[in-house]
């Protein structure tokens, strides 16, 4: 009888053992991306267990072709990123669906099925790798594969909404509308132009509604999201849009004027008057299109943490199926349980207050709970650093600046991620809450069982004994549940906490990228540092992208 109890104990211990070192050698792995010692964290990648965890195979897959695509190792990273985008498809139309339905699956020992931001990152990186391949080996082959990857992206999002049990503030992406349409402008062709143009309006147009949503883009993003929440659409007057919002509506006002002035120039005036741009912009779309497209990805996604909830016994009795905790439940009734859980085993909630969620709160705190309840986790990003908003320069070959303009951020992963896991975090709640609750009940049947049997043996004052004996019953087994529900905390750890776009007109020749930081509304007087060097070889449009660690 002892050795079948120590047997799952000893399960668990094995279990967090391996986890513990993974997170490890995760975190040794993500330190070297970040030093920009590629080859050191390949090699890192390559001996950890996440290489074999057949659980985690997407996650494999998204950190070996990010750091392949690191490296300029662009076969290597499409492999990986064509073999994400496969298992993202087998995972999200097959198993994500029936994984929802069930209660019994605990996320952490699921198959990893990566978070909404990171399938949709997996096709921008993609996308990236191939063009990347084309510039360096011409094969228009490489152009159209990016270019379809943008149309399959496209895809994804559609299938997002169909499939979303619960409405979503995050619908579609930024970064799929403004890389997209960089993509299908290198390819020339005037239909892939005008696709290119509407993507650019498109992106317009969710910058103004879903954009504002995150802090980057809105002062006011809070109150934003609890009456986008509340309501189901946006709220105008809650948008205080931020000095980086117009950095990235000046750029996409550039983009369409542009774009109409080249392929319907009869529309021109009327798409000017529409979008009112500053003279500024004016000034630059006068000058033609950029040929030149600089990206910029900035510092490394916050990681996700566990964070602990409770959930009240009583809400899980009415799921019980188990026959013998049903019958148990059944005989002394649902306050006896309540009562003893709470005054000999000591389960009074420590977290009834609000979760601190901006999102979820108004829905989970009338969840909250005065009476007996458990605690479990779930995956969340709590501590985002803020962007600051920056000035690109573009220096020419004897070090004289040639071009400077503010450098708008596209996509800002530390607050989309917040968003999208507090929004899980409503869909998860009841039912891992129930979960949890229902291994708790087993556990205080079998806590109250043994304290019925000593307090009976032990006679008058008995009750210290058994409440002891109950106790230490409950503790081993609440130590195996809290062992196995710990928080799903795997995710993709080199995503950019950032990611920015300019796009400039430039003679051929070699040019350096630098950057300055603003102080306020006061732009910077030269760069304070220096991110690399590029070559321009022709007029055609090219995309170089460069890295910045603070």
């Amino acid at each position: 009888m002892v050795r079948h109890s120590v047997l799952p104990v000893l399960f668990l211990l094995i279990l967090g053992a391996c986890s513990s070192r993974m997170k490890d050698q995760m975190k040794e792995y993500r330190e070297a991306y970040a030093l920009q010692d590629y080859s050191k964290a390949s090699a890192l990648l390559e001996a950890s267990d996440l290489k074999g965890a057949k659980k985690s195979e997407l996650l494999w897959h998204l950190e070996a072709g990010t750091v392949a695509h690191a490296i300029g190792n662009e076969d290597k990273a499409i492999m990986h990123f064509q073999a994400s985008l496969e298992l993202i498809d087998r995972l999200f139309t097959t198993k994500l669906g029936s994984k929802a339905a069930s209660l019994l699956i605990n996320d952490s020992s699921d198959e990893f099925y990566g978070a909404s931001y990171e399938r949709s990152y997996a096709h921008y990186y993609l996308s990236q790798s191939l063009y990347s391949r084309y510039q360096k080996r011409g094969n228009k082959l490489d152009l159209q594969g990016a270019r379809a990857t943008i149309l399959a992206w496209d895809t994804y999002f559609t299938e997002l909404q169909r499939g979303a049990s619960a409405s979503t503030l995050y619908s579609t992406d930024l970064l799929l509308k403004v890389f997209g349409g960089q993509i299908h402008e290198a390819s020339g062709i005037r239909t892939d132009l005008q696709i290119a143009l509407q993507l650019y309006k498109d992106a317009l147009q969710v910058l103004a509604t879903q954009g504002g949503i995150f802090s980057v883009f809105n002062r006011s993003n809070t109150d934003y999201i609890r009456a986008f929440e509340r309501d189901g659409k946006p709220t105008e007057k809650l948008y205080t849009p931020t000095a980086l919002n117009n950095d990235l509506k000046d750029f996409l006002h550039y983009k369409i004027l542009t774009l109409t002035k080249e392929i319907r120039g009869g529309e021109f005036d009327v798409q000017a008057k529409a979008l009112a741009p500053g003279a500024e912009v004016l000034k630059r779309v006068r000058g033609g299109p950029g040929n030149v497209v600089l990206v910029v990805e900035e510092g490394l996604i916050p990681q996700k943490v566990g964070k602990p909830f409770n959930f009240g016994i009583k809400g899980a009795i009415s799921a019980v199926e188990n026959p013998g905790l049903k019958a148990f439940i059944a005989t002394v009734g649902t306050e006896v349980v309540t009562a003893f859980a709470m005054n000999k085993l000591g389960m009074v909630p420590e977290r009834s207050a609000d979760p601190g969620s901006f999102v979820f709160a108004h829905s989970v705190t009338r969840l909250a709970v005065q009476e007996a309840a458990v605690e479990f986790e779930l995956p969340m990003i709590e501590e985002v650093p803020l962007v600051q908003r920056r000035e690109l320069f573009v220096l020419d070959s004897k070090g004289g600046v040639v071009e400077r303009k503010p450098l708008p951020i596209v996509s800002e992963n530390g607050d989309l991620a917040r968003v999208v896991l507090e929004e899980d975090v409503v869909a998860r709640y009841v039912k891992t809450g129930t979960r949890v609750a229902l291994r708790h009940l087993l556990a205080i049947a079998a806590a109250y069982k043994v304290y019925r049997s000593v307090n009976a043996a032990s006679g008058q004052g008995g009750d210290f004994f058994a409440k002891s004996a109950a106790m230490a019953t409950y503790v081993g087994a609440s130590k195996g549940i809290a062992a196995l529900e710990k928080a799903d905390t795997r995710h993709w750890t080199t995503l950019p906490q950032a990611l920015r776009m300019s796009e400039v007109k430039l003679a051929p020749g070699k040019y350096q990228v630098g950057l300055g930081t603003y102080s306020g509304d006061k732009g910077p007087d030269a760069p304070s540092r220096i991110l690399g060097a590029f070559e321009v070889k022709d007029s055609g449009k090219t995309i170089f992208t460069f890295r910045l660690w603070d």
